[in-house]
């Protein structure tokens, strides 16, 4: 009769998976709270963060679960979000899924009425936000020839107006 010690586990839902996470800011980020239970899950994580004081944040705490790929990319420079990729074709091969956590709006222009948004803060905030979704999964595409999973994030601000949101409800 199998008793309980028996039965092998389960092997992690993510095991042998490999996945992109783009937009760690910091340890209290959704993007590093999804990145933790992927890795919890067993699966391999490459990051990308934007630059600056995120990189000094997020490098840390990529290392820290042992990624080998870190790279930096702007995803106002497609040269950069290219590189990544490269990247990852070259380390791996090929690509399961993509976590895209990447948003930005001029902190100011999230002040007072959305009807007072500029044409410039919009289309940099949609760039950032939303199109840079669609560059990334066009350049994911033949990293996953069988297949993967992209997943971008909303918040309720997106479904319900919530002050001081303006254009990043739109975004």
């Amino acid at each position: 009769m199998a008793t309980t010690r028996d039965i092998a586990e389960p092997a992690p839902l993510m095991a042998g998976k490999r996945g992109l996470v783009m937009g760690v800011a910091n340890d209290r980020s959704i993007a590093w709270g999804i990145a933790r239970v992927l890795h919890g899950q067993g699966a391999e994580l490459a990051f990308s963060y934007q630059g600056g004081a995120f990189g000094r944040r997020a490098v840390p705490l990529a290392e820290g679960i042992g990624a080998k790929i870190i790279e930096k990319a702007d995803v106002e420079d497609l040269k950069t979000v290219e590189r990544v990729f490269d990247v990852i074709r070259k380390n791996w091969g090929s690509l399961d899924f993509v976590v895209h956590a990447l948003a930005f709006s001029d902190r100011n222009e999230l002040r007072g009425r959305y009807a007072d948004t500029t044409r410039k803060n919009f289309e940099h905030t949609m760039v950032i936000s939303c199109f840079s979704f669609t560059e990334i999964c066009k350049l994911s595409a033949d990293l996953m020839p069988s297949g993967g999973s992209l997943l971008t994030l909303t918040y309720g601000g997106a479904t319900r107006v919530v002050p001081c949101y303006n254009v990043m409800g739109v975004a």
